[in-house]
């Protein structure tokens, strides 16, 4: 059942001035992916510029490898618009932004922008997405119209109703096609993120991972120089992994999933436990009759 919310205040033109805002004073932009109400709620008081809320962040939030939003074990669609309930009732300043999985057999991908607008989404993304298959398997979804080419008319959908838009790209063709189509944002994904309890055990090199950012940050900007750019993925985990893209590249920012919210809560769990464990009670028990 999807839940009712209230139409967002945010206008696709408002968030492109806050981020050309940020861009002018020289600041990284910073996006964040929320799959439950208590990281969105932290996130959006600690002044994140864009939450993304899509079907990998509550399996990813429940202890899973957020590849699991990507197999046949859930209704990606429905599972975003569920979300909607659980992030913004607590979000006030920060335009949340929708995954659509643009090649449901079972829904009209065009549609469901209006859908995920009017509850209270403030723009869109195209999570799940195909891009992240490839070799045969990829061939095949996409020659049978259930792949990225649809991602691509999702977006330029968005553009054609002035509606805000992120979209993640894994190819320069796909970013210069992105781009084309009027993403405003390009999310550069260079595979899923290293690190924790169920982070990807095989990642790229970093200087690869920001060679290939780079082609594809080039090949955005080579349609529109407009477009904003942001790292995402891969070993890009931390503060200091990402200091290095910004180093390397020249993206805008990052999109952060799991280094927003899965690694810092598994890090802050663990050392939680771990300072209660090491405490020692100093009173000798009572006498026992």
């Amino acid at each position: 059942m999807i839940p009712t919310a209230t139409r967002s205040q945010w206008t696709r033109k408002g968030i492109v001035d806050r981020l050309q805002s940020k861009r002018a004073r020289r600041e990284p932009l910073l996006l964040g992916g929320a799959g439950i109400g208590l990281v969105a709620k932290a996130i959006d008081r600690a002044g994140i510029d864009i939450i993304m809320g899509y079907n990998t962040g509550p399996f990813r939030m429940d202890g899973h490898g957020s590849l699991s939003g990507y197999l046949a074990y859930g209704d990606s669609n429905q599972i975003t618009a569920d979300l909607a309930m659980n992030i913004l009732p607590v979000v006030r300043n920060t335009p949340v932004v929708a995954g659509i999985g643009a090649a449901d057999p079972r829904r009209d991908a065009i549609a469901m922008i209006n859908t995920m607008l009017s509850l209270g989404y403030a723009g869109i993304t195209n999570v799940p997405t195909a891009g992240i298959y490839d070799g045969n398997f990829r061939k095949q979804i996409d020659g049978t119209h259930l792949g990225y080419p649809r991602e691509i008319e999702l977006i330029r959908a968005c553009h054609e109703r002035d509606v805000f838009s992120v979209a993640y790209v894994f190819t320069p063709d796909e970013a210069a096609q992105m781009a084309a189509a009027g993403a405003d944002v390009i999310g550069v994904h260079v595979g899923l993120t290293s690190g924790g309890l169920v982070g990807s055990p095989a990642t790229m090199q970093i200087d690869a991972a920001c060679r290939a950012m780079q082609e594809m940050t080039v090949a955005a900007r080579g349609v529109r120089n407009d477009i904003f750019v942001v790292a995402h993925g891969g070993p890009f985990e931390d503060p200091e992994s990402v200091q290095r893209a910004y180093d390397s590249t020249d993206v805008d920012g990052y999109l952060g999933a799991s280094s927003i919210e899965r690694l810092p809560v598994e890090r802050a769990l663990a050392q939680t436990v771990e300072s209660f464990r090491t405490l020692r009670l100093t009173r000798r028990p009572t006498s026992q009759p």
